[in-house]
This record gives C-alpha cells, sequence and structure tokens, in this order.
C-alpha cells in the first residue's frame, strides 16, 4: 500500500469515528431537552387556569346561621352564590392551595348605629365550616360595634386537575354575625371574593349576595 493510499484510509477512518462521536453524543442529548421542556409545560398549566364563580341560588332561602343551631327563612327573593369552578389550562395541576373567602360589606348603606348580619360560608366543597375557619369583623367606635361585619373563611385543600380538566367545588352561604333588629330600606349587595393561592400563583373569582328590601334575614 502506497503512502497516499495509507493517509487517505486513516482519513477515512477519522471522518468515520468523529461522525459516530458525533451521532452519539446527539442521543445522549435527548433527554436533556426533554426533561428542560417538562419544567415550563407544568408552569404554564397554573398560569392558564382560572377561577369562576359559576353557578347562583335565587329563592325564599332558609340559611343557616353560623355559630348556632337556627335557621333563619328569607321572606323575598334572596341570591347567593353556590358553586365555584377551577378550570385548568394546559399541563396537569396538582398541589395544596390555600382558599380564602371574604364577604365585604354591603357598599352605599351606611349603619352609624346598630349592627346588621351579614354573610359567611356555611360549608364549602360539601364539608360544613367550623368557628376556627371563620372570622366576623364588625366597625367599632368607642368599644360599640356596629354597622355589618366582614367576614373571612380560610382552609387548604389538595387540588389535582387534568390538562384542561376542571373541579367543580359546591359553597354554601350562612348568616354572620348578630342582629339589633336595624331595617334596611334599599337592596344589600355583599361583594364576596375567593382567592386560590398554588404553587405559587393566585387565582380570583368574585360575585356577590343579593339581599332586597323585606327579606327580614339582616
Amino acid at each position: 500500500m502506497s503512502t497516499h493510499e495509507t493517509d487517505s484510509a486513516i482519513t477515512k477512518g477519522s471522518q468515520h469515528t468523529a461522525r459516530r462521536t458525533i451521532v452519539k453524543g446527539a442521543a445522549w442529548s435527548i433527554p436533556v431537552v426533554a426533561a428542560a421542556m417538562a419544567a415550563p409545560l407544568a408552569a404554564a398549566s397554573v398560569n392558564n387556569a382560572s377561577l369562576a364563580f359559576t353557578d347562583t341560588e335565587t329563592g325564599l332561602l332558609a340559611l343557616r346561621v353560623l355559630g348556632g343551631s337556627g335557621v333563619l327563612n328569607a321572606q323575598a327573593l334572596v341570591t347567593v352564590p353556590t358553586e365555584l369552578t377551577l378550570t385548568n389550562g394546559p399541563g396537569a395541576l396538582e398541589g395544596l392551595a390555600a382558599i380564602t373567602v371574604t364577604v365585604g360589606r354591603p357598599a352605599g348603606i351606611n349603619l352609624p348605629v346598630g349592627r346588621a348580619r351579614g354573610f359567611g360560608v356555611a360549608s364549602y366543597n360539601g364539608v360544613d365550616s367550623t368557628g376556627g375557619q371563620r372570622t366576623a369583623v364588625y366597625q367599632k367606635a368607642l368599644g360599640v360595634r356596629y354597622g355589618f361585619p366582614l367576614t373571612t373563611f380560610t382552609t387548604s385543600q389538595n387540588i389535582s386537575v387534568a390538562s384542561n380538566g376542571q373541579l367543580v367545588f359546591p359553597i354554601e352561604f350562612g348568616l354572620a354575625g348578630s342582629s339589633t333588629g336595624v331595617s334596611l330600606s334599599i337592596l344589600a349587595r355583599f361583594p364576596v371574593t375567593i382567592t386560590m393561592i398554588i404553587d405559587g400563583k393566585t387565582l380570583t373569582a368574585t360575585s356577590n349576595v343579593r339581599v332586597p328590601v323585606g327579606a327580614g334575614i339582616l
């Protein structure tokens, strides 16, 4: 074999080895790329998820008095939210969610003296709320409580939603606080806000409880 032929064989062998090395390196790199792509998909699921109140009930409702054993029957048509829906985006969504439901005081109604009832969560996702999960805070002047209570309900929940799936949670509202017998002459709207914090992302939904004049429950 001539020197030219030997050099040519060595060159071809080196090129073949180099190609094998490149292909082998490419094969090893595939799982790394796949792993790098998985994390953004999980994050996108939380970022694309949404929360909304999706159903209400209107009627002469029998409402539980929170912290007691009684029930008050409305004498006029009261409307309350009854259902909450978590809608997921692409990618599974799983984790422990911190949940807070706040019911505010009705705007445009000023009670400088006396107290009226407000609304709080009686049950969430089929489970009755407890006194430790609820608060009802009135305004105060000279140590005397007055007006409507601002209420909160807090709980935690394990969430597991498939990609592009939904979870529906029933929610029941009851009467919170106490009444000194004040009468209202206008429609009262109590703003309801729920926040769900999961995987560092905060989802929010809003609605309201509507109580007309003559309902006799506040």
